[in-house]
């Protein structure tokens, strides 16, 4: 008797013990989804054309007369040449001639002009003595004009036979090198023909092609960074200087990158990359096609994950699918996180798990 009842007391501790412990908490259950961030990357993201660079001030000179080649000292690719220092002579011979000819008829004309006017003088105080008559001094005036039109029309001839003379040596319009040579010495050239291809190598410009989804985010004046392969680890600093109205053969639109090269490190012909930082293209919004929802009256929405782990209802304007998603006209901004995977299991306020990005 005294064993049962003290195996009841034991039995009553026990029991007693296990009503004052509370119970363990039910942890709470996460809906595992899979999700997507909107726009990820495209602050970061950048554009990456290639292009050669060639100098942006590049000229064909020519003399402005013909005649034959008697010194060429640029007839050396690569040589460099100051403002106003010879490239070129022609033979200035004949041009010589031409001056000589156009001072001596100067002063042929000059004579007569000279003599006209004295005989304008003269006829005009015998006129007023009423010693001649009024049609010689009116004579004698008209040969006075006509000497006097001549004598300028001289005076023009000489100029022009001046500068033709000075046509004949070629000279540096501005601080650079020859670039290619087209003729040679003793050779004879025509009035316009190419001499030679002169660059300033002060500044380079590099012709890029964009795509039509691009071309409307850039604008003249904007920065961006040119590397080229022949200066490993040189990244240089370009700005945009044209951008096309029109497109090209390649049915895309030109853009014209100028960039300093007062250090002359970039040479015509290098190939290089032309590089446009901090892009989303046309700031448009894609999302995978699964993370749009249907509703019975032809609305979509999507599931968007807000505080880390709560989902909420987002109605959206969708535009055209594309290789990069279903495009979002209205309902999302850059940045956001959406559910692509789950989302016929969703409602609002569910808390979620990410199990893994898009795939």
């Amino acid at each position: 008797m005294k064993k049962l009842i003290f195996v009841s007391i034991l039995v009553l501790g026990f029991a007693l013990t296990g009503c004052k412990e509370k119970p363990s908490p039910v942890q709470e259950v996460l809906r595992p989804v899979k999700t997507m961030q909107v726009g990820e990357g495209g602050s970061g993201r950048q554009w990456v054309f290639s292009g050669t660079a060639e100098d942006a001030l590049q000229s064909d000179l020519s003399f402005r007369v013909g005649g034959k080649i008697t010194s060429f000292p640029g007839d050396q690719i690569g040589r460099k040449f100051r403002s106003g220092e010879v490239i070129a002579r022609l033979d200035p011979a004949d041009y010589e001639l031409e001056v000589r000819q156009a001072e001596s008829n100067l002063e042929q004309v000059r004579a007569n002009y000279v003599r006209a006017k004295a005989d304008v003088d003269r006829i005009e105080q015998l006129y007023k003595r009423k010693v001649v008559s009024k049609s010689e001094l009116d004579q004698a005036e008209a040969d006075f004009k006509s000497y006097q039109a001549q004598l300028n029309a001289s005076a023009k001839q000489l100029d022009i036979a001046r500068k033709r003379l000075r046509y004949t040596v070629l000279k540096a319009p501005f601080d650079g090198w020859v670039g290619a040579v087209a003729v040679n010495v003793h050779q004879n050239v025509q009035s316009g023909q190419k001499v030679v291809g002169f660059n300033a190598g002060k500044q380079m410009k590099m012709s890029i092609s964009l795509p039509d989804t691009l071309i409307a985010t850039v604008s003249e004046g904007e920065k961006v960074q040119v590397t080229f392969d022949a200066l490993p680890g040189k990244v240089m600093q370009g700005v945009i200087m044209e951008v096309g109205i029109g497109t090209n053969e390649g049915a895309s639109f030109p853009v014209k990158v100028y960039l300093d090269n007062s250090q002359q490190l970039v040479r015509s012909g290098m190939s290089g990359n032309v590089r446009f930082a901090g892009r989303s293209e046309n700031s448009n919004i894609y999302v995978a096609p699964s993370a749009i929802v249907g509703n019975p009256d032809g609305s979509k929405h999507v599931w968007v994950v807000e505080n880390g782990s709560v989902v909420k209802r987002r109605d959206v304007e969708i535009g055209n699918i594309s290789f990069k998603g279903v495009l979002i006209k209205n309902g999302l901004k850059s940045g956001e996180v959406v559910v692509t995977r789950g989302v016929h299991s969703l409602k609002d306020g569910l808390k979620v798990r990410n199990v893994g990005g898009l795939s």
